[in-house]
């Protein structure tokens, strides 16, 4: 018996610590979920679930890529779809112009809807679907598993020739300088004059005769004498003349003139337009801008002339006399021979022997542009041209369509292949790290009661010494 060493509390101690740290590693497992917590645990079983671990991840960022190219191709098969409905109504309208009892002015009109269509199937060609260009043929690699293998997906071409020779815009090469309008306007139909004032003066037109005598209008010829007779001194002025109030000189001692009675007259505002010559019925008061140098007069009211087919960015039909049957509505991209200056600045000019591609009619005056050709409907021969070559884009159409149907298809097998290998190894990794809890809670409760019953019997083992002291009494 020795009182300086206690062997049997050491032993007591030991296992108490290796109770204790089994606790603790059960204590880890259950509060994590995993078996593994450190390398220690389990080296291989922790290089093995890494690995599967990576890849899982990786065929995650496969199914979303694959998410992206199913998505790319239902893009572009929506849109295909719209231009396969376009193009039908394009056969349709074909047919319908070739109808001999039709008049050239039906497919006219026949052949505004056919333009609107290629147009609107030309701008589709320019879409893309996040930056990647949808129908330029290119094709995009899409990664279909967690090695990196690729596939490609698109290829799409509607620039191809097939789709070219069904979408050619009417073309014409210009005889002379043309003019492009940036803006929506109006173009007259024939030659007028704008109206600009004089300050401190106003224009009339007259609707009836009317005569002017000293400082009032009459509406009947004045007489003076008896027998009556007409006064000389009254000066007629004709039904469709122009006249200007205020302190300014006219014709034969039209002067200062009044403005005359409401009911036979109509004023012109300023800027306003008319169709008359002012030269000719505007009794001396009006005068051309610009006016050569040193002619220009101080009591004039100065107008522009403006030339049969001029641009207006606005509507110039006013109070004045340019009637709604002297100028039309034009939109933006309408093409015109008279420099629009500043009524369009941004105007695009076209020289002489330049090309241009637009469904406006160029072949006529004031252009006399040749007519390059174009797929069109408006003649019965364009028709029946048109209507070949749109069943050959239709029938590519239809293929691409297809190749699109099958790529979807591929794409789909192959994301439900990942989705089912993504479990597989998800399963196959749980069965490494997971922890199992029924059994962990049943560790756990062993070495809790292995640690309270090694302390209890530490401090039995701490008090065996004590008994040597009974000797020593």
């Amino acid at each position: 018996m020795v009182i300086n060493t206690n062997i049997e509390a050491q032993r007591t101690a030991n296992n108490l610590q290796a109770s204790q740290n089994r606790l603790q590693k059960t204590l880890s497992r259950l509060s994590s979920g995993s078996k593994i917590v450190n390398a220690a645990d389990d080296a291989a079983g922790l290089a093995v679930s890494s690995r599967l671990e990576s890849n899982i991840r990786r065929i995650g960022s496969v199914l979303n890529n694959l998410g992206n190219a199913m998505s790319l191709t239902q893009t572009q098969d929506g849109y295909l779809k719209n231009i396969d409905h376009a193009m039908q109504r394009m056969t349709e309208l074909a047919m319908l112009a070739q109808d001999n009892t039709k008049q050239d002015q039906d497919r006219a009109l026949y052949n505004k809807e056919f333009q609107q269509l290629m147009d609107y199937v030309l701008s589709t060609r320019t879409n893309d679907f996040n930056g990647v260009n949808l129908f330029d043929g290119s094709k995009v690699d899409v990664v279909i598993d967690p090695d990196g293998n690729t596939f490609p997906v698109g290829g799409v071409n509607l620039f191809s020739s097939v789709y070219d020779s069904a979408l050619k815009k009417q073309s014409w090469q210009l005889t002379g300088n043309t003019w492009q309008t940036s803006k929506s306007g109006y173009v007259t139909d024939v030659d007028s004059q704008k109206i600009l004032y004089k300050s401190g003066s106003e224009a009339y037109k007259l609707t009836s005769d009317l005569w002017w005598q000293g400082s009032a209008w009459h509406t009947s010829q004045p007489t003076t004498g008896t027998p009556p007779a007409p006064d000389p001194s009254a000066v007629k002025v004709s039904a469709g003349s122009f006249i200007a109030t205020g302190s300014m000189n006219g014709n034969s001692g039209l002067t200062n003139l009044t403005a005359p009675p409401v009911a036979n007259s109509t004023k012109f505002d300023p800027n306003t337009m008319t169709t008359a010559d002012l030269a000719a019925s505007g009794n001396g008061f009006f005068e051309e801008m610009p006016a050569p140098p040193g002619t220009a007069t101080a009591d004039k009211i100065q107008y522009s002339r403006i030339t049969k087919g001029s641009f207006l960015a606005s509507d110039p039909a006013g109070n004045g006399d340019l009637e709604y049957q002297h100028r039309g509505a034009v939109a933006k991209g309408h093409y015109i021979t008279v420099d629009p200056g500043s009524q369009d600045t941004d105007a695009i000019a076209f020289s002489s022997g330049s090309t241009v591609t637009t469904d406006q009619d160029l072949s006529d005056p004031p252009f006399n542009a040749d007519n390059l050709g174009g797929v069109e409907i408006a003649t019965i021969e364009g028709a029946k041209a048109s209507l070949d070559v749109i069943f050959k884009a239709l029938d590519q159409l239809h293929l691409d369509r297809a190749s699109l149907g099958a790529i979807q298809q591929r794409v789909e097998f192959t994301s439900g292949q990942l989705i089912t290998s993504n479990q597989n190894l998800t399963q196959a990794k749980s069965r490494i790290t997971d922890v199992d809890v029924a059994a962990e809670t049943t560790e756990f409760a062993k070495h809790q009661i292995l640690v309270q019953s090694g302390t209890q019997m530490l401090r039995q083992a701490n008090s065996l010494p004590q008994t040597a002291l009974e000797l020593l009494r």
